[in-house]
């Protein structure tokens, strides 16, 4: 099978930069070499408005440090161009898609990848789809994780499994696929779960070389993450 081309990442107002940036650093360290330079990449919000790891609010109790790292959008939800892959990073504004007040409903990044990924209105369906940390929440509330086995962040362990009911969660890793679907642990379990992706595809060989570039060290365990026993994770089984 040949390497994807095209490449999306979705964005909303507080995404977690990590879970962005760590990805999209292993994909730029490919795509810089020989047989893989005409790899494209779509940025995809709501609007074209700068998308803040922040939140634009007068709210005091908003994070002002946050606020000054923004990314540009290249595509909106209704432009997007047709996708190979999609990435969809975690971040505390995932976690409001129950509150009407949110500028930015999360429930429209939840139909996105809903209606991405199975290839509605005229889309060609995904290749792969993968989720960061509790990016997993838009993938579970789209109900594309149904019948699969899943990880998430441990972090939030107690809040995100329940929202998908019909999959098997499971504690101790790192990332895990199933079928098309890469799902990945916190934060920089991201990158570690892309670079195992990548590996499936590409093979060792050209991923050690993307690493050594990076000089990231690797997590190669999938089913070995540290963080569910320091959250206290254990698996959820789906329910009947």
């Amino acid at each position: 099978m040949s390497f994807p081309k095209s490449f999306g990442i979705l964005l909303y107002p507080r995404f977690e930069l990590l879970d962005a940036a760590g990805p999209l650093e292993a994909l730029i360290c490919l795509s810089r070499r020989e047989g893989f330079k005409d790899m494209r990449l779509s940025v995809i919000s709501e609007t074209m408005d700068p998308v803040s790891v922040g939140q634009n609010s007068s709210d005091a109790n908003i994070n002002t440090f946050a606020n000054a790292i923004r990314l540009m959008p290249t595509h909106t939800l209704d432009t997007a161009p047709p996708l190979d892959v999609l990435i969809v990073p975690g971040g505390i504004g995932s976690i409001d898609f129950e509150r009407s007040d949110t500028p930015h409903h999360v429930d429209k990044y939840v139909d996105f990848v809903r209606r991405a990924y199975r290839g509605e209105d005229e889309r060609q369906p995904l290749k792969y789809l993968i989720s960061v940390c509790n990016g997993a929440m838009l993938l579970a509330k789209a109900g594309v994780l149904d019948g699969h086995r899943v990880t998430t962040t441990k972090d939030l362990w107690h809040l995100i499994p329940p929202l998908g009911p019909k999959s098997h969660w499971i504690a101790r890793a790192r990332w895990h696929h199933s079928d098309n679907i890469w799902t990945t642990s916190g934060v920089s379990a991201g990158v570690d779960g892309t670079l195992a992706w990548m590996e499936s595809l590409v093979g060792h060989e050209t991923v050690e070389s993307v690493v050594n570039t990076m000089e990231w060290i690797r997590a190669e365990e999938a089913d070995n993450d540290p963080f569910a026993k320091v959250f206290g994770a254990q698996d959820v089984p789906p329910k009947a």
